[in-house]
């Protein structure tokens, strides 16, 4: 989650959190890192074969890792352009 972080955060300070479509392709990024690096893990920590690792690590936090991307992709360019209001 470390690198995921640094990623996201690195785009963010770009101004990529301030519109919903590159919040969408930032957050995706960032969900990418965590999975590309977790799926594994869980298969060697565990030794798990790989559709063992991707049904047990990644398939039940698909969902709700998209429906949390959905509300930081509508709250945060939300939330950037309110601040921006009262300046």
């Amino acid at each position: 989650m470390l690198l995921a972080s640094a990623a996201v955060g690195a785009l963010a300070r770009r101004g990529a959190d301030r519109s919903v479509l590159r919040m969408a392709g930032t957050m995706l990024l960032g969900e990418a890192i965590i999975y590309a690096i977790g799926v594994p893990y869980l298969a060697l920590s565990l030794d798990l074969s790989t559709s063992a690792a991707i049904a047990a690590g990644l398939t039940p936090f698909l969902l709700g890792d998209a429906l949390k991307a959905a509300l930081a992709m509508g709250a945060t360019p939300t939330a950037w352009k309110f601040v921006n209001k009262q300046r």
